[in-house]
C-alpha cells in the first residue's frame, strides 16, 4: 500500500505554534505600538476609544491570556468523553504543585464565551481547585470542527476505544450522510466482501494512493459509492478500515453497564469484549441477574487488574456455573412437557367439582410458579 502523508496536526493544534500564530509574531505587535503612538499624537475625539481597543488587541495578541473559567464551555465535538476521576485528581495535584505549564486552546464565541477546543483535563482540574482563571490561547473556529478535534485526539494512546469508535462513527455520519446505526453494518459488509474476493489490499492501496480531493475510481462490483466514502474517510484519518471493523466497532454493541465501566472504571476494551459474553442467554438467567453477574466480575477484573486471559477464564467459569448441562436441560424439558399436558387436561367441570380449599391451594401454587417463571423469562 502506498504511503499516505499524515495530516500535519501540529500546524493546527500545537500549543506553542498556536500561540505564535495568534500573536502574529513580534512584527505585528510592533506595528500596533506604532499605531498607538500615532493616535496619541492626533487630537481625534475617538482617540481614547481606539486606544482602548488597540490595547485590548495588543494584550490578546501577546499570546497567552488569563480567561475566566466560568466563560469556558465544553465542546460537543470533543471526541474524548471519558475523564476518569483518578486522572483529574492527578492533574489537579500537578497544577497545584507546578502551576499551569501549557495553555488550553479555546475558540471565541459571539456571546463572549469560549468553546474549549483542547485541554479539557486541565480545565476540569482547575475547576476542582477552585481557580477563577486559566491560561489560554484563542483561535478562530476551524472549518470541519469535529474533524479537527478528532485529529487531535484520535491517535493518542489514552483515548479509550469506546470514545474513539463513537467519534469515528460521528465523523463518517457527518460526511457520508449515513445514519449512525447503519455505518458499522456498511463497513463490515464491504470488508467481508473484499476479503472474500481477495481484493481488500488492492482497493485500500488504490484509495490510499489518490488525493482525497479527487474522485477515486473503484470497481463498483466490489465497492459502491457509499462504501467508498466510508473507506476514504477512515484512510484520511490514518486508520486501517479492517482494524476499525474488527477492534473498534464492536465497542458500540457493548452492554450499557460495560460502556459505563470503560468510562468510569477504566475497563479496557478487550476486557469488555470478553465480559460481553456474560449475556442472559449464555448464563441462562434473566437480564437483571445476568447484569449483576457481569457487574460483579467487571469490578473484580478492574480492581485486581486481571489480564485478558484471566478475564476470559473467569467468564468461562461463570457461564459453566450458571448454565445447566445438556442432559439436565433435556430432562427438564421432558418433565415440563408432561406438566403442561396435565394442565391442559384440567377442565371447567373438574374445577367446578373440586373443593374450594383445594382450588385455593392450587391457585396459590400456580401463582408462585408463575412468579418464578416471569423472573426467568423477563
Amino acid at each position: 500500500m502506498a504511503a499516505r502523508k499524515a495530516p500535519n496536526i501540529a500546524d493546527y493544534f500545537s500549543g506553542a505554534k498556536q500561540t505564535q500564530q495568534l500573536s502574529n509574531a513580534e512584527e505585528e505587535i510592533a506595528q500596533l505600538k506604532t499605531e498607538i503612538e500615532r493616535l496619541r499624537a492626533s487630537d481625534s475625539e475617538e482617540v481614547e476609544v481606539q486606544l482602548s481597543t488597540l490595547k485590548e488587541q495588543l494584550k490578546s495578541q501577546s499570546g497567552v491570556v488569563d480567561l475566566e473559567i466560568t466563560k469556558i464551555i465544553q465542546n460537543p465535538d470533543q471526541p474524548r468523553r471519558t475523564f476518569l476521576n483518578e486522572s483529574i485528581v492527578a492533574m489537579s495535584q500537578s497544577l497545584a504543585s507546578d502551576g499551569q505549564l501549557s495553555p488550553i486552546i479555546v475558540i471565541a464565541q459571539e456571546d463572549e464565551s469560549y468553546l474549549l477546543f483542547d485541554g479539557e483535563r486541565r480545565w476540569r482540574a482547575a475547576r476542582e481547585l477552585g481557580w477563577s482563571t486559566i491560561k489560554a490561547v484563542t483561535m478562530d473556529a476551524p472549518q470541519e470542527l469535529h474533524r479537527k478535534a478528532l485529529l487531535t485526539s484520535l491517535h493518542r494512546e489514552d483515548l479509550n476505544p469506546l470514545d474513539k469508535a463513537e467519534a469515528i462513527i460521528k465523523e463518517i455520519s457527518l460526511n457520508v450522510g449515513l445514519k449512525v446505526d447503519d455505518i458499522p453494518r456498511a463497513l463490515s459488509t464491504v470488508i467481508r466482501r473484499l476479503n472474500k474476493k481477495k481484493r481488500l489490499s488492492e482497493v485500500m492501496a488504490k484509495l490510499a494512493s489518490n488525493d482525497s480531493s479527487q474522485t477515486v475510481e473503484v470497481d463498483p462490483n466490489y465497492v459502491n459509492e457509499t462504501e467508498h466514502n466510508v473507506l476514504r474517510i477512515l484512510l484520511e484519518l490514518q486508520l486501517n478500515p479492517a482494524s476499525v471493523d474488527a477492534n473498534l466497532l464492536p465497542m458500540l454493541g457493548l452492554a450499557d453497564d460495560l460502556k459505563d465501566a470503560i468510562r468510569n472504571l477504566g475497563l479496557k476494551g478487550v476486557h469488555a469484549i470478553a465480559l460481553q459474553k456474560l449475556s442472559a442467554k449464555n448464563l441462562n438467567l434473566s437480564q437483571a441477574k445476568a447484569k449483576r453477574v457481569r457487574e460483579d466480575l467487571t469490578k473484580k477484573v478492574v480492581q485486581e487488574n486481571l489480564s485478558v486471559l484471566q478475564t476470559r477464564k473467569l467468564v468461562n467459569e461463570a457461564i459453566a456455573k450458571h448454565s445447566p448441562s445438556q442432559e439436565s436441560t433435556i430432562d427438564a424439558n421432558k418433565q415440563l412437557g408432561k406438566i403442561k399436558q396435565s394442565v391442559d387436561l384440567i377442565s371447567s367441570d373438574l374445577l367446578r367439582s373440586a373443593d374450594p380449599t383445594i382450588l385455593r391451594d392450587v391457585y396459590d401454587l400456580l401463582k408462585q410458579k408463575m412468579t418464578e417463571i416471569e423472573s426467568l423469562i423477563s
